[in-house]
């Protein structure tokens, strides 16, 4: 079986990596073609043989190279296990309010992404 390298969180060999690009989700074996994404937020899962790790990331890019070896670059990755689901519903409810009282375009905008990234979570850990 081959193996490719992802240095998430550190350099290590794996059998798959499964990222949330904004084109849907995407498996990445050994070999796979060379490719750039754009992530979303939600759930990389990072096989190892029977072993699954599984990682929310916010937003970021994964660059694939035809030698086997991904780079992932996300601006946040936690594993799954150390998020807190009240705490997640709560930011959710937190950023709710705050849209539904912006008054600017920048307000509404960060309040949406807020919004975006705790559905996500919410998503990640009761999906």
């Amino acid at each position: 079986m081959q193996l490719f390298m992802v240095p998430l969180p550190s350099r290590k060999k794996v059998d798959m990596v499964i990222v949330p690009a904004t084109t849907g989700q995407m498996g990445v074996l050994p070999g796979h073609v060379a490719t750039i994404a754009e992530l979303k937020p939600g759930v990389l899962s990072v096989h190892e043989g029977s072993e699954m790790t599984k990682y929310f990331v916010s937003s970021g890019f994964v660059f694939i190279h035809a030698n086997s070896f991904a780079d992932i670059i996300a601006v946040e990755a936690v594993p799954l296990d150390r998020l807190d689901v009240n705490l997640v519903q709560k930011g959710l409810a937190e950023f709710t309010s705050k849209l539904s009282s912006a008054t600017t375009d920048l307000e509404k905008a960060e309040a949406q992404i807020g919004i975006d990234v705790h559905s996500a979570l919410n998503s990640a850990l009761t999906g």
